[in-house]
């Protein structure tokens, strides 16, 4: 209960200085924004998460279920169509497993989203210093890479005048990014983390002129599977997946 109440407290911190900053310094406030500018303005239909910390792996489904269900929606608050993208797709994973899976498409590939890595400072294990200084020069170094690239001639050197490995190693660079970097990670800093990125969808929800608290979409599933159980009548295609799978 005492982790609890933490967990409480730290939300509640960052809850007071959301409603007390202006929005020029709103941590918060500004980076919902940029989630706004980037999937709305500049079509950006993704944005990634990934947590270099063991403790925070369930961070990005988290984050999924707050910010889709939130703000993926499809008409303003007054009903109204809405002329222009809402919410990114989020998605993400556990650093550095994730750099072997997915980071040559955010490096390489011909998507421009954004990607978002979060860290913490102080190591939750008891292994040597030279473990955790690697993850974190890791995390590090994805999102200087990701800004800086690697230019043709660069690769050219690399790969004594051989043109076509060249251009399979050029990195385009200038590709956004952005850390989080927690001091430490205990409860009450762990609500502070999830509050931040509550406001910071409500934020976004603003900003687009949506109603983040209400889920409509998931209340039709619910409705056909409902449906089945009362002898509902469906789509040839899900038919025939129901009498194969004798329901």
């Amino acid at each position: 209960m005492a982790a609890f109440d933490d967990l409480i407290a730290g939300a509640a911190a960052v809850d007071a200085q959301f409603a007390a900053t202006p929005f020029a310094r709103n941590a918060a406030a500004l980076a919902g924004a940029l989630d706004v500018w980037a999937a709305t303005f500049q079509r950006r239909a993704t944005r990634s998460v990934f947590a270099y910390d063991e403790r925070l792996r369930l961070l990005p489904s988290y984050l999924q279920q707050l910010e889709m269900e939130s703000n993926g929606k499809r008409v303003d608050r007054d009903g109204r169509a809405v002329a222009y993208p809402t919410a990114a797709i989020t998605w993400g994973g556990t650093g550095t497993d994730a750099q072997h899976a997915v980071f040559q498409l955010l490096h390489q590939g011909t998507h421009r989203d954004p990607v978002e890595f979060v860290a913490v400072r102080e190591p939750g294990h008891a292994l040597g210093p030279t473990h955790h200084r690697q993850l974190l020069g890791n995390a590090f170094a994805q999102g200087a890479a990701l800004l800086r690239g690697r230019s043709f001639d660069e690769a050219l050197a690399m790969t004594g005048g051989d043109e076509a490995v060249a251009r399979a190693r050029t990195f385009p660079g200038n590709r956004p990014s952005a850390t989080i970097l927690l001091d430490r990670l205990d409860a009450r800093t762990l609500g502070g983390l999830l509050a931040f990125y509550e406001h910071r969808t409500f934020t976004a929800a603003c900003l687009l002129g949506i109603n983040p608290f209400d889920q409509w979409g998931v209340e039709l599933g619910k409705e056909m599977a409902s449906a089945l159980d009362t002898g509902g009548s469906f789509d040839p295609s899900t038919e025939a997946l129901i009498a194969r799978a004798g329901l």
